[in-house]
């Protein structure tokens, strides 16, 4: 379990998918019950703890996203202080990878760009923390326009490229996970507009200055 803030009100949490049996389920992390707000509690103690980022007599916001290697990324965002000294919780939920049902193509992963700027912003970061072969992330990376927003849609992703934790801790900053569905790749080929073909992370770090 790793701790990062991000400023005074924000914290990240990247926990590791064999580390989230010690708190229950995952489906425990977004549930309402008190065992669930328990466990998240400890982890936000352990926080405190190791980082100084202290939530209590605050109401929080927790936003969840998960990786496709299996990790998942906890962004912990300070609110509102309270009177009473006490901590709502108020997570959201992120999509499951593990139901057959949903057709998850564990090797595709797609992100959600609010902006075209966003989109440069995570590019440009890559580049100042140097993040280099981007190209080996994935065997294709495409950016597609589509309904006002913006998707990142990365193909066959390699699980081994060296930098793949940098990558993904880094792009929660700037967009969301959506989806790993070939469906809703089939979505954007139909009405999307592709922006960046082939690989887009790498074209667009090429053209920053």
């Amino acid at each position: 379990m790793k701790f990062k803030r991000l400023g005074e009100n924000k914290l990240k949490i990247i926990v590791e998918s064999n580390e989230v049996p010690i708190y229950g389920s995952f489906d425990d992390f977004i549930g309402d019950s008190s065992d669930a707000r328990d466990s998240f509690m400890d982890i936000l103690d352990k926080a405190c703890n190791q980082v100084g980022f202290d939530t209590k007599d605050y109401k929080v916001k927790i936003d969840a996203a998960i990786m496709s290697n299996g990790n998942f990324v906890f962004t912990v965002t300070k609110l509102l202080k309270l009177k009473s000294p006490r901590i709502a919780v108020t997570p959201r939920k992120i999509p499951k990878a593990h139901k057959e049902t949903e057709k998850i193509n564990s090797g595709l992963i797609i992100y959600k760009f609010e902006t075209f700027d966003d989109f440069n912003h995570f590019c440009s970061y890559l580049k100042q923390i140097k993040i280099y072969n981007i190209r080996t992330f994935a065997k294709e990376t495409l950016l597609y326009s589509y309904n006002g927003y913006y998707y990142l849609v990365a193909h066959s992703v390699n699980e081994n490229y060296k930098d793949i934790s940098r990558v993904y801790s880094s792009i929660t900053e700037f967009s969301k996970y959506f989806s790993s569905k070939d469906m809703f790749v089939s979505v954007l080929e139909e009405r999307g507009r592709l922006v960046m073909k082939n690989n887009a992370i790498a074209t667009c770090m090429r053209k920053l200055v």
